[in-house]
Formats: structure tokens, C-alpha cells, sequence
């Protein structure tokens, strides 16, 4: 038989104390609304958080709200958050997105770090830790180890792992000038 459908779990617990004229708020926003405490919490929540903006350093006059921040990867959350200095990231944050910088095939696209590759950092991001510690250990003998263990790491899980290290990028061939025609002209006067 197949499994019933069900709708996302709640899976988190948060313990709050109210005094008693907030808690009959929402006890009354409760009733009112015919919603359960934690639907009238949640949409609070969600209500506030949209109307909280953050400065887009590349687009100024299209700020960005916590829907540009959300992913349902938690290193995608995690890179996003730390890229930006309005959410104050700790060291080990900067830490984790400088690694992911500079390994950057293994976490985006392209160097221009434009978009996630989210299959890749779901495999990763919960070894993160341990990937920046093989690079910290081993660089001085072998500056690719971490990327080799996070290759090892994607091709365990049945993914293509990019190139690493990355080819270095060759220069097409210059074309060879043309010679300039020395023959005289007959008709410059002399």
C-alpha cells in the first residue's frame, strides 16, 4: 500500500513565555481567525518578516526580503546568509563560505558564483567542517586533498564530481598577423 500523503511536519519546538494580557491576544487572534496558537505564531512571524528589507549591494533599488535568503538546502541558507554583512557572520561562517569560494565547482556553477548546485552541497554541506579541516591539515602537502575527499564524497552518492583541480585555462592560439604588402605604388609622385 502507498504511504499517505501528508503535509510538512513540524518538527521544531519553540518555548516562549507570555504574560497574560499577550497570551489572551493570542488566544483571542486564535479564536478570531480560527486558526490553531502555533498557525496564528507562524503567520506573524512570516507577516513581519516581509516587511524587513535588506540593501542588494549589486541592485540597490531592489532590496531583498528573507524569501531571497530561504532554501530548503541548509548550505544554500547557509552561503547566503553568510555572503551578506547586514547578518553579522561569525568566523566560522566566513570560514565555511571562503572555502566554498575557493572550491567553488563543487558549490556553484560558475566563478561568477551566480547559482547553488544544490545536489552537490546536500551531499557536502553536513561534512562541511571536515572538508575545511583536510584542506587546513593537508595544503602545505597537498593543496586539492579537501577537493579530492569532497569528489570521493559525490561519486559515493552516484554524482558526477567536477574536475579538480581546475584546469588551468589555455589561451587559443593567436592568429598569425598579416604581413604588410611592400611593393610600391605607382602612383605616389616623387
Amino acid at each position: 500500500m502507498a504511504k499517505e500523503a501528508t503535509r510538512g511536519g513540524k518538527t521544531e519546538t519553540l518555548t516562549i513565555r507570555l504574560d497574560p494580557k499577550t497570551r489572551f491576544i493570542l488566544e483571542y487572534l486564535s479564536r478570531l481567525k480560527g486558526q490553531n496558537i502555533t498557525t496564528v505564531v507562524e503567520r506573524a512571524i512570516v507577516a513581519a518578516a516581509s516587511q524587513e528589507l535588506v540593501n542588494d549591494p549589486q541592485w540597490p533599488d531592489s532590496p531583498d526580503g528573507w524569501q531571497r535568503f530561504w532554501d530548503v538546502s541548509d548550505g544554500c541558507r547557509a552561503l547566503r546568509m553568510a555572503e551578506r554583512s547586514e547578518f553579522f557572520p561569525t568566523y566560522e561562517e566566513e570560514r565555511r563560505l571562503a572555502f566554498a569560494k575557493t572550491h567553488w565547482p563543487f558549490f556553484y556553477t560558475s566563478e561568477a558564483r551566480g547559482s547553488f548546485i544544490n545536489h552537490y552541497i546536500d551531499v557536502l554541506w553536513p561534512r562541511i567542517d571536515e572538508f575545511i579541516q583536510i584542506h587546513d591539515d593537508q595544503k602545505k602537502s597537498d593543496y586539492f586533498a579537501a577537493g579530492k575527499a569532497m569528489q570521493a564524497a559525490l561519486r559515493a552518492a552516484q554524482l558526477a564530481a567536477p574536475e579538480w583541480p581546475i584546469p588551468a585555462k589555455t589561451k587559443p592560439p593567436e592568429k598569425p598577423k598579416p604581413t604588410p604588402n611592400r611593393e610600391l605604388d605607382d602612383e605616389i609622385p616623387f
